[in-house]
């Protein structure tokens, strides 16, 4: 995208060359992203802003960009020295090696506190390590170390200054607020900060925080971008699907059971005063649910008004007016759900009633709380230490899956593969609590565990794995030989301390005088080099900073969730590798779910948090955000109801099709860089779902279903009941003539007679023939889409109409929307159109929508075609609409829409719902369906 800070071309300006003009012998050319992140921040620098901040995915060479910087403030001679601050030891010398490589002409990378040449690479913890969940308040620099002091005194004394704090995500909490009170004290300085986080992913206090440490964004780029440009390799997101073992789904099912016989109890209409189902009733039905409106209470407590749609959904509670299901809420309620609508039962009516069962049955529901995984606190139900979570986030079945990922993988890549296995932590580190002590081994989840899963197969065993920590590097031993030998060629006397241990359960250690500062690159040197094929690390050591080009895929086991974590992991697969063009890689999540347990849908969740605002291609080439991108028929809110085996088999056979995959990113083709809100209408297979486009058409133009008015209308008279009987009536004048005339005046009349009593009915059957072809049948999605698009620009609430409407039916069916236009214009047409196709909630209007029912057969079908071609017919009994609210917010905007929607779809004036005859039609049809289609918001990245 372009840089956001800017407002032309910067003037001309001394200095060093423009960045595509280095001149440095070692310096590779310039990506695209890296000199337009230059040119924003050479455009800041010269009109003085000296707080800067880009966003840059994992593999983008934000270490480039931050060095470039720096020596042209150097050259400039707006600083005279730099420090770059990095989260950890690896990503420190990072920054020393590339700067003696790329600027060493300025003195070689110093990284002592000493602060005793032009550049140096520092970690975080140099300044202070903070307890994160110390309690805010004072100056943090009064809790310095004495290093931690002379540090902060080097910095003050130290002259002009660019400080560079890279991965700068891990300022959002306590460093933040040390970095704050520093730069207090510097008034003067310049600031850098780098990161793959993208702002809106993070809360409003982190902004501000954010805010405050760089200023403005100046230039940002998705991932999506560099794969488009060729600077990250085209990647699909994968997941596979486990089910518990056989002694955890006993276990689960114990669980279960426990709270099936609670929902039951609470469910008992005799349980307390005001039962909970009457209680609901009252609470979103009665007088309660009057006094303040559905919109009002969604605002105040979404989450109880989402608790309820499901209730809804279950058939316990009938829709609350003003309500309107979404996606999210088209299933049965969750344990979560369940205990905000206990909550809102006890605070609301048992323990303020003033009866003595009430306040007993309260507390009986308090003590059985944390058998379902809650408790009671001062501020309701809370959350309580999940076990269920526990288990199915350790499942033993996810070190079993790996096996069977890298087994495919080993098969579809041969010596290519180099797969990087994620977890936690390497080995248990405490206590197992005792609820989850008899289903759970200690080693649940640990990379060691991992590891004597891969070594007791045949096939992954003969691939090398190798297990590395922050602790230890571990495998079996004739690898661990091959890895010392490796050391030995470079550090015979390392090599020397080295000891292999004995092999427990096939696993041994390689131990002596190294810590992980010194094994990391050799590990990382053996791995690359093809010596070991599977490399199973912490997420703590190799999640963030490690660089491995020829990792061609990762298995995620981890339970990070945090867009910072997403983003990381990922990136540690989708950097180019120089020894293979073509690499593709997959990143792979485990996920066990278990359908039968009321939380069996933690692990899948978690999933959904990591994949959220993380962008991919999905099936279609498209590249959307969220699950939707792994599989289509995946949904943010509710696991997959597809067989586990199924769905494993479908990511086997794209985890096969990595020539498919890369064609899907269409790698050098035109993007924009940009995300747009869509709609997709769910298994659209109705006759009217896209009646005048077909399958691959991207851009189509409909024809508007009422665009002449009235096709019945073409006499230059209207078949009114008066016009009819007026015409009966000369009709049968000409036939009493007949009689009483003779010879040629009789014939006469009697023509006159025959013809018009004739033609009346044959008249009448024509025009309603005419109205049915075009009022019995629905309008097309195209056609509603169109009308919409066009009354939003037509209001100037969007800059395209009805042209720019995208849709397409995909391979399952489901039907693909957009507005091509600008992002803003997108969402709020996405938006509309999503409310105006799905059920009647409480819009401030309703339109009419034209209709005439299905014809019946024989006579009475040409009885009932006479009947419709008489006044209106088709008016009698429309379908009503909601009018979207951004086109409901005031009278002209919803008549303006009314105009539009009858060239469109064909319909009269607007209704008023606010007033008692508009209120009376809402109450007829609230809750009603007019289309019969289910729309889902989805937003897509180009």
């Amino acid at each position: 995208m372009a840089p956001e800070n800017t407002t032309g071309p910067p003037p001309p300006r001394p200095g060093p060359p423009r960045p595509d003009a280095r001149q440095q012998p070692d310096a590779p050319p310039l990506r695209r992203h890296q000199g337009e992140a230059l040119e924003a921040l050479y455009a800041s620098a010269e009109t003085g802003q000296r707080r800067s901040w880009i966003v840059l995915p994992p593999g983008a060479g934000k270490t480039r960009v931050g060095i470039d910087h720096a020596e042209h403030l150097l050259t400039q001679g707006l600083v005279e020295q730099v420090v770059a601050f990095g989260p950890n030891t690896a990503i420190q010398g990072q920054w020393a090696s590339t700067w003696d490589r790329l600027a060493g002409d300025w003195g070689r990378a110093g990284t002592s506190r000493d602060l005793d040449g032009v550049f140096t690479a520092l970690t975080y913890q140099s300044l202070a390590v903070f307890d994160e969940d110390r309690e805010p308040g004072g100056s943090l620099l009064s809790e310095l170390a004495p290093g931690g002091r002379d540090l902060v005194d080097g910095l003050v004394a130290g002259g002009p200054m660019l400080l560079i704090l890279d991965e700068c995500h891990h300022l959002l909490e306590v460093w933040g607020r040390l970095l704050s009170d520093l730069l207090e004290l510097l008034p003067d300085v310049w600031v850098l900060g780098l990161t793959a986080t993208p702002p809106a992913t993070m809360t409003a206090q982190q902004r501000d925080l954010v805010s405050e440490l760089f200023s403005a964004v100046r230039y940002s780029a998705a991932i999506p971008a560099l794969v488009k440009e060729g600077d990250l390799v085209p990647f699909a997101d994968l997941v596979w699907v486990t089910e518990p073992t056989r002694a955890e789904d006993g276990w689960l099912s114990a669980q279960a059971e426990r709270h099936t016989e609670f929902i039951t109890g609470i469910l008992d209409p005799e349980q307390g005063s005001i039962g909970f189902l009457e209680w609901m009733d009252r609470r979103f039905l009665g007088a309660r649910a009057e006094a303040v409106s559905w919109q009002t209470l969604s605002r105040q407590r979404p989450e109880l008004c989402d608790a309820a749609l499901r209730l809804h959904h279950a058939d316990l509670l009938r829709l609350p007016p003003g309500a309107r299901l979404s996606e999210q809420h088209r299933r049965d309620p969750d344990a979560d759900d369940w205990a905000r609508l206990i909550e809102d039962w006890m605070r609301h009516h048992l323990l303020v009633s003033e009866e003595p069962s009430d306040r007993e049955l309260a507390e009986a529901i308090r003590r059985t709380l944390p058998a379902i995984g809650c408790r009671w606190t001062r501020n309701g139900i809370a959350p309580g230490r999940c076990p269920t979570d526990r288990v199915l986030a350790r499942s033993a079945s996810k070190p079993l899956a790996c096996v069977d990922i890298v087994s495919a993988e080993a098969a579809a890549l041969g010596q290519h593969l180099r797969t990087l296995i994620l977890c936690d932590f390497e080995s248990v580190t405490a206590t197992l609590s005792a609820d989850v002590r008899t289903v759970l081994d200690e080693r649940s989840g640990s990379a060691l565990l991992t590891l004597e899963t891969l070594l007791a197969d045949p096939t992954t065993a003969a691939l090398g794995p190798l297990l590395v920590s922050g602790r230890t590097v571990a495998g079996a031993p004739e690898v661990l030989e091959e890895l010392r030998e490796t050391v030995a060629a470079a550090d015979e006397a390392l090599a020397s301390r080295l000891n292999i241990t004995d092999p427990v359960a096939g696993v041994s250690r390689l131990d002596g005088g190294w810590t992980s500062r010194t094994w990391v690159p050799y590990v990382t040197e053996f791995f690359d080099s093809g010596a070991s094929h599977v490399l199973i690390g912490t997420r703590a050591l190799l999640g963030e900073g490690w660089d491995a080009p020829a990792v061609t895929g990762l298995i995620d086991l981890t339970t990070a969730t945090t867009p910072t974590a997403v983003t990381q992991t990922r990136g540690r697969a989708l950097r180019e590798d120089p020894n293979w063009a073509d690499k593709v890689a997959l990143n792979w999540t485990v996920v066990c779910i278990s359908p039968d347990h009321p939380r069996g849908d933690r692990d899948w969740d978690r999933l959904v948090r990591k994949h959220d605002g993380f962008f991919g291609t999905d099936a279609e080439g498209e590249i959307v955000d969220g699950v939707a991108h792994i599989d289509p028929a995946f949904s943010a809110f509710h696991p997959p109801e597809d067989d586990i085996d199924a769905i494993n088999a479908r990511m086997t056979t794209r985890s096969q099709a990595r020539a498919e995959v890369a064609r899907r990113w269409e790698v050098g083709a035109d993007y924009r860089d940009e995300t747009l809100r869509s709609v997709r209408i769910v298994g659209s297979g109705s006759p009217h779902a896209l009646a005048e486009a077909g399958e691959e058409t991207e851009g189509i133009s409909p024809t508007p279903r009422n665009r002449d008015g009235d096709p019945g209308a073409f006499l230059p008279f209207s078949l009114r009941p008066a016009t009819i009987v007026g015409w009966s009536t000369v009709g049968l004048l000409a036939v009493v003539a007949a009689v009483l005339s003779s010879g040629a005046a009789l014939w006469v009349f009697a023509a006159v007679a025959a013809g018009l009593l004739a033609a009346l009915p044959i008249v009448l059957s024509i025009v309603g023939e005419r109205r049915h072809r075009r009022y019995g049948n629905t309008p097309t999605v195209a056609q509603i889409g169109s009308a919409i698009a066009e009354a939003l620009h037509a209001l100037d609430l969007s800059t395209a109409g009805a042209d720019a409407v995208r849709m397409r039916i995909d391979a399952r069916g489901d039907l693909r929307c957009h507005l091509d236009a600008d992002p803003a214009s997108a969402e709020v047409f996405a938006h509309a159109f999503d409310e105006a196709v799905s059920p009647i909630a409480d819009p401030r209007y309703l339109l009419p929508c034209w209709r005439l029912p299905a014809q019946p057969p024989g006579l009475r079908g040409w009885w009932t075609r006479m009947r419709w071609g008489t006044g209106s017919a088709h008016r009698t009994a429309p379908n009503w609409v909601p009018v979207p609210s951004v086109l409901g917010t005031k009278k002209a905007r919803a008549v303006a829409f009314a105009a539009v929607w009858d060239t469109w779809i064909g319909g009269g004036d607007p209704v008023y719902t606010r007033n008692p005859e508009g209120a009376g039609t809402l109450a007829a049809v609230r809750g009603s369906d007019p289309w019969g289609l289910t729309s889902v918001l989805r937003l897509r990245w180009r």
